[in-house]
């Protein structure tokens, strides 16, 4: 790697946040960029989840470290603050774990995400994190009448294999009672899901951080990165960094590096949200409704806060040519629109109730759907994360600890978990144009299909056929 250059944004003027990342900056005064120069042993470019986990983990593991972390905004204010807080494990990906690794390699995978979630839980309990992180029930819905579960793969690999997913199915009179007249028709519950708040985790990491004398420098964007003899140089706007060992935790914002192109492509996710309501929800018999996600392919995603905020997302919104991240990443009004059709078709109770919060952010989504952790085989002193696929919360904290371990050359546990993890293999995608073309094509279809199934009407047999072509790849090169 003799240098790879990455694109700089602006962040000067911009549409509101995030109402949990508003709720965290709030009292706090705006950093000052890194300038000058520095040499550390660790640079670590990003300074959401996967960049902060990594810091902490390398802290732990060698007190004596000189580590920086440069982040481009704020820390969280990417896709670690703009989610819904849902910190998930990986049961859903069995069917490829057990076709890339069998039964012992996608148990070990599975379990080490178990393990991540319950890091969160414990770090945040340790370090006098405030971030809302509770157990709560989380049900797999389908919410359009005719439709199959998406579980069905996932139990019929559990079966073959002798081992039970943490879901149960939730008979008919159950899903009555949990959800009234809301079009919801079948589903499988988790009794014991982790949720959050995921800008007030981020911050509460960057706090822990600072005290155990990492050095986080924010509104400070990585302009360049270049292999040199004996160290790696990290160049910002105002500054340069000499490091021995680099870590590239910047997620979306890296898909248009050439490493990663093939297996990485960029669309949004977006999300509204009311007020707080707890009286309404309480009038209206809404407290006791899980949050959850739908089997869709362009999925919903949502829940309540414990403030009583109802927040509702979907996923694959906007699409990004050539991994270009614009403006409507951000704030994107058509898809809003749409989202608040559906938020009012899943919450026909809150029929009369305002969403003014709307935003959007930048997805890394990878073949697999799974991230990939890794080191550069042009510089194997720069390692890197990415392909969260929208499911972050829980893989950043094990992607801490693999990267950790693989910047420090240790051969145990979370390194073997990382070399499995690089086995998990499913294809690459197009070239540009033709992924954009493509995409845009089946996206256009998967979102009409799924619309007249939401409204009760037979989609149109060519969005029908083209749906399952949503997100294709090419067979992996050899």
């Amino acid at each position: 790697m003799s240098g790879v250059a990455f694109r700089f944004r602006s962040f000067a003027a911009r549409p509101p946040r995030a109402p949990w990342i508003v709720a965290a900056l709030a009292g706090e005064v705006a950093p000052m960029p890194f300038a000058g120069a520095a040499t550390v042993d660790v640079c670590i470019i990003g300074g959401g989840f996967s960049g902060l986990w990594t810091a902490l983990r390398l802290r732990e593991q060698d007190a004596g470290l000189s580590i920086a972390v440069l982040e481009a905004d704020r820390c969280g204010t990417g896709a670690s603050g703009r989610n819904s807080g849902a910190a998930g494990h990986w049961w859903t990906r069995l069917p490829l774990l057990l076709k890339c690794l069998g039964r012992e390699g996608a148990m070990a995978v599975i379990e080490a995400s178990e393990a991540a979630v319950a890091d969160i839980h414990d770090f945040a309990a340790q370090h006098g994190i405030e971030c809302e992180a509770r157990y709560e029930r989380s049900v797999w819905a389908v919410t359009a009448p005719g439709r199959p579960g998406a579980w069905g793969p996932m139990f019929k690999a559990a079966e073959s294999i002798g081992v039970t997913p943490p879901q149960r199915p939730v008979p008919a009179e159950e899903m009555r009672a949990l959800y009234g007249t809301a079009p919801y028709f079948a589903g499988v519950m988790e009794a014991r899901a982790t949720r959050l708040n995921p800008a007030a985790l981020a911050r509460g990491l960057r706090r822990v951080a600072l005290a155990q004398g990492i050095a986080v420098h924010e509104s400070s964007p990585v302009t360049r990165v270049t292999s040199a003899p004996g160290h790696v140089l990290v160049q910002t706007a105002l500054g340069q960094v000499r490091a021995g060992q680099v870590v590239l935790a910047a997620n979306a914002w890296m898909a248009h590096l050439a490493p990663f192109r093939d297996e990485v492509m960029v669309l949004s996710s977006d999300m509204v949200a009311t007020d707080p309501i707890p009286q309404v929800l309480a009038a209206r018999g809404l407290l006791g409704r899980p949050g959850g996600t739908n089997s869709r392919m362009m999925l919903n995603y949502g829940g309540v806060t414990p403030a009583g905020q109802v927040y509702l997302g979907r996923g694959a919104g906007v699409l990004a040519f050539g991994a270009r991240i614009g403006a409507a990443f951000e704030h994107a009004p058509a898809q809003l629109r749409q989202l608040a059709a559906d938020f009012r078709h899943l919450y026909p109770e809150l029929h009369d109730v305002k969403l003014p919060h709307g935003w959007g952010g930048p997805i890394d989504r990878s073949t697999t759907g799974m991230p990939q952790f890794g080191t550069l085989a042009a510089d194997p002193r720069v390692h890197y994360a990415l392909g969260y696929t929208g499911h972050g919360v829980g893989a950043t904290a094990l992607c801490g600890r693999v990267l950790a371990s693989a910047v420090l050359g240790r051969q145990d546990r979370w390194h073997e978990v990382g070399a499995l993890m690089a086995r998990v293999r499913n294809g690459r995608y197009p070239p540009e144009p033709l992924r954009y073309l493509a995409a845009s094509v089946v996206q256009g279809a998967v979102r009409r299909k799924e619309t007249a199934e939401r409204d009760g009407r037979k989609p149109w047999r060519l969005d029908a056929a083209l749906a399952p072509l949503a997100l294709a790849t090419l067979p992996t090169k050899p």
